[in-house]
């Protein structure tokens, strides 16, 4: 009948009317929410986060580096100490996150997974709010504070590091931004010269320069090289294969030099002389065993940006780009990080420790501190005898400088170097602070687009004098 017809039409159609209702619904209840919630435009996003109390960044001495507190209007993210801005990095729901902020981004905002009804009970049913454990750093504000005093005005990166354990005990990168006024001056700090937001100290990624003179001498050691040998013509100036022009650091009086001398003066054509008749290691061995393919890098940094090769090498000849390469002006780039591992194997008989910084982490509500696992692996740089021998030398080469010395007793060795990148260079400082109650310091200080030496070398002495 048609009547018959039309009404299973109708209960057909109401059927599957119901049924789409049906999927919907179950849809919505179980997985549509979770859709809402991702979507960037949604404004729940911010209010949650808004309402998490994140947890605070502390040095190894327990000072507070950042720390939220309750205003007026809602939790409010407080950065405490100006001269660790650049390490500890922002936090912004506007701009998101930087540095330490970055790395610990789950562990500081308790970013932790449902794994128990109560878990779901307390974040799902009952909202409560969502509490981040406090990190602890192994850097030391002391430290920062010096650094950032002596530095005010440069453009630069240092680090400390414990060379007995490879805990960092600074990192600092000028020029910074202040965390506090992040979302008031966005605008004119994306804009600002000498890139605020650019971490020199892990970012950075400049020629050795200057720097693999020290291991040219550490190599020369190990040989057997007689030391005490003088190279002629010494403070002339040496030109590579593309016209640019590398020179001495400070101008000797002699025109003779020993290796260590040349070293302590930053002068290129004796190191250029003793690759030429001491073949002894390849310059591809020297990159080698001191691991420059493999970057050091802090879990959850940032990683360095990756420079071009200098312009123009490929018209020039093998023993130009030879030359480049020893005198460290080749496509062979490092991090301050980096340099400062290798420093720290120096001042340690050889083995440096992969660097870290996460000394421990407090949970919320606890009122002691866990302290982090450490996976620090040990790597045998150099042989001891030749690391013993060259932290004497740097020892001999720091005194030559005629800086003013520490007033407590400590054995300090240093050296001075200077690279280009591009149109620009840096200057180096690098060495070891060595106190008589242990606890051997390896430090790396660049200054970017500097010739200032008396200015480094000013840096230097106020870092030594913390340390001591």
């Amino acid at each position: 009948m048609p009547s018959a017809r039309r009404i299973r039409h109708i209960l057909f159609g109401t059927l599957a009317s119901l049924a789409l209702v049906g999927a919907a619904a179950t849809y919505w209840a179980i997985a549509g929410p979770e859709t809402l919630l991702l979507r960037e435009d949604n404004p729940r996003i911010v209010e949650a986060l808004a309402r998490i109390q994140r947890g605070g960044i502390y040095d190894r001495h327990n000072r507070v580096l950042a720390e939220t507190i309750a205003s007026d209007t809602g939790l409010l993210r407080r950065y405490l100490i100006p001269s660790t801005y650049s390490l500890a990095g922002y936090y912004s729901l506007r701009y998101g996150v930087g540095g330490v902020e970055a790395a610990y981004d789950e562990a500081l905002a308790g970013t932790r997974p449902l794994e128990t009804l109560a878990d779901y009970f307390n974040s799902q049913v009952l909202r409560r709010p969502q509490i981040g454990a406090d990190i602890m750093l192994s850097v030391d504000t002391d430290i920062h504070e010096a650094l950032a005093e002596a530095m005010a005005g440069e453009s630069g990166a240092a680090i400390v590091i414990n060379a007995e354990s490879g805990a960092i005990l600074a990192l600092s990168s000028t020029p910074s931004v202040d965390p506090n006024r992040l979302d008031e001056d966005w605008s004119e700090l994306i804009q600002a010269e000498g890139n605020p937001f650019f971490n020199r100290a892990l970012q950075g990624n400049y020629q050795l320069g200057g720097n693999i003179y020290a291991l040219w001498l550490a190599q020369a050691i190990a040989a057997d090289f007689e030391l005490s040998l003088r190279f002629t013509g010494a403070a002339e100036p040496v030109i590579l294969g593309d016209d640019t022009t590398i020179h001495c650091v400070i101008q000797p009086t002699s025109a003779d030099l020993t290796l260590p001398e040349a070293l302590r003066f930053g002068c290129p054509a004796p190191f250029k002389s003793y690759r030429q008749t001491q073949p002894a290691s390849s310059y591809d061995e020297l990159i080698a065993t001191y691991r420059f393919s493999d970057s050091v890098v802090l879990p959850g940094f940032a990683e360095p940006e990756q420079l071009p090769p200098p312009a123009a090498t490929a018209e020039l000849e093998p023993a130009s780009l030879a030359l480049r390469d020893i005198l460290g002006q080749g496509d062979q780039t490092t991090t301050p990080l980096h340099l400062a591992t290798i420093i720290s194997a120096i001042a340690n008989d050889g083995v440096a420790f992969t660097p870290w910084i996460h000394a421990g982490t407090r949970q919320p509500g606890a009122d002691t501190w866990l302290q982090q696992p450490l996976n620090s692996e040990s790597l045998r740089l150099l042989d001891a005898d030749a690391a013993s021998q060259l932290r004497s030398l740097l020892g001999d080469v720091w005194d030559s400088l005629n800086v003013r010395a520490s007033q407590a007793p400590v054995e300090v060795g240093a050296y001075l170097a200077m690279s280009r990148s591009g149109d620009e260079s840096q200057l180096w400082l690098n060495g070891y602070v060595a106190p008589e109650s242990g606890n051997t310091a390896a430090f790396v200080i660049l200054l970017e687009d500097s010739a200032d030496v008396s200015k480094l070398l000013a840096i230097g002495s106020a870092l030594i004098e913390a340390l001591s």
